[in-house]
């Protein structure tokens, strides 16, 4: 089985030696696909260059993090700082797209569309988009992409759909783990998973980005289910943007990796190593496995079981540490939700709902349901316990019983009821 391999350079306009590095890559190389920065200092000479190599398929490459946005400062505040540059990195943007939701959506949305009108401005024809630092992976910029690549008929979206353990098979190192890979790659995945966009096209390698030198692709194993492969990579020539410092507001430009990652894309022989179809190692294969079937079950049995589950975790932590530890019956049932809340989204998310809405939004709905649950269950525990003389550990029991078909109807009507309603 033969697929679609996208070498896919990022950064293009970000400096001279970088667009060098991507025109030379693409005519002598196996570089096909380029994400194009506009609002970097050398946007329109990338886009000239582009004008040249009619094979190299242009996208844009998202940028929140560095230098100036597209739109005045005064319109995005959350995003800029007093000297109108781009004031935030991916862990800030992430919190802020938790704790100040709407605001953040909007002039994210607002800053994406005008990147967007900038390319096409520029004669640009966009065949993709994704994110420098990968901020599209931020549940409330991806809902903003997905609506603007339909908008503007810009057709695939970056997403983070790699098997880990098949690249750690196919490569014998661990740098990974003392890089800061793993941390990225586990935290991409889940965003991931809770953005629910669906995806032919595989991604290859997190676990070594920005360090893709030739021996990353002695093997690469697509699994099956794929008909695409995209690998993000960052060829520059530092020799080049060394002579302009003036140009150079990060470091990484002039990384001795980005002419190792250059010196990758002019190996042609790399592409006989790619191998489309290859099987899941067995515990994700058993896990796919048994995933299709439970997705097959109706939706209300799947309810009764990961309920079930919930109900007998939460009764189990209340009892721990009721009974155990000896808490009163009140603040353990407090500890209880600080611990299970989180757990019970998710599940039912994905394996009751199979939601695929906006993540934040259901999660804040559903953080809602939650809070208004405790305050009915701190109200029911207090009035079976100190009225009708019921043990502590029966009456919480009694509770979860009846919150049980509550939860239900909660979730189906309200946390997740824009799914239900398109279905």
């Amino acid at each position: 089985m033969a697929g679609r391999i996208i070498f896919n350079a990022d950064d293009f306009g970000i400096s001279r030696g970088v667009n060098e590095a991507i025109c030379r890559a693409h005519k002598q190389g196996i570089l096909n696909s380029a994400s194009l920065m506009v609002n970097q200092k050398y946007a329109k000479e990338a886009v000239e260059a582009s004008k040249a190599m009619p094979n190299l398929e242009l996208g844009l490459h998202i940028n929140l993090t560095n230098e100036y946005p597209t739109l005045p400062a005064k319109e995005i505040p959350l995003l800029t700082g007093k000297d109108g540059k781009f004031k935030n990195g991916f862990v800030k943007l992430l919190l802020l797209s938790i704790f100040k939701y709407k605001d953040f959506s909007a002039q994210v949305k607002k800053e994406i569309e005008a990147q967007i009108l900038k390319a096409q401005k520029l004669g640009v024809t966009l065949k993709h988009i994704d994110g420098h630092r990968h901020v599209q992976m931020i549940p409330a910029v991806f809902a903003a992409v997905k609506e603007l690549a339909e908008k503007h008929h810009i057709g695939r979206i970056r997403t983070v759909k790699e098997c880990g353990l098949l690249t750690v098979k196919c490569n014998k190192s661990k740098s990974f783990l003392f890089d800061g890979g793993a941390v990225k790659y586990y935290l991409l995945r889940f965003l991931d998973i809770m953005n629910g966009y669906p995806s032919k096209t595989y991604f290859y390698t997190m676990l070594y980005t920005c360090k893709l030198s030739k021996d990353r692709f002695a093997k690469v194993m697509i699994p099956e289910g794929f008909d695409a492969v995209e690998v993000m990579i960052h060829p520059g020539l530092p020799e080049i943007d060394e002579k302009y410092p003036e140009d150079v507001f990060d470091e990484n430009i002039l990384s001795s990796w980005r002419k190792k990652e250059f010196e990758t894309l002019m190996d042609k022989n790399i592409l006989n190593n790619f191998v489309f179809g290859a099987k899941y190692p067995w515990p994700i294969a058993a896990y796919l496995f048994l995933e299709n079937i439970w997705f097959k079950l109706n939706q209300k049995i799947r309810f009764l079981l990961v309920g079930g589950f919930n109900t007998v975790l939460a009764y189990g932590i209340f009892a721990l540490l009721f009974a155990a530890v000896k808490l009163p019956y009140l603040w353990a049932l407090v500890v209880q939700n600080i611990v299970t809340i989180n757990i019970s989204i998710f599940t039912m998310r994905y394996y009751v709902f199979q939601s695929k809405g906006d993540f934040l939004k259901e999660y804040c709905k559903s953080w809602g349901v939650y809070l208004w649950m405790f305050l009915f269950n701190s109200v029911a525990l207090t009035f079976l316990v100190e009225v009708c003389h019921i043990y502590e550990l029966w009456a919480q029991a009694v509770y979860l019983t009846v919150a049980t078909i509550m939860t239900y109807l909660l979730h189906k009507y309200f946390s997740f009821y824009k799914k239900i309603k398109e279905k």
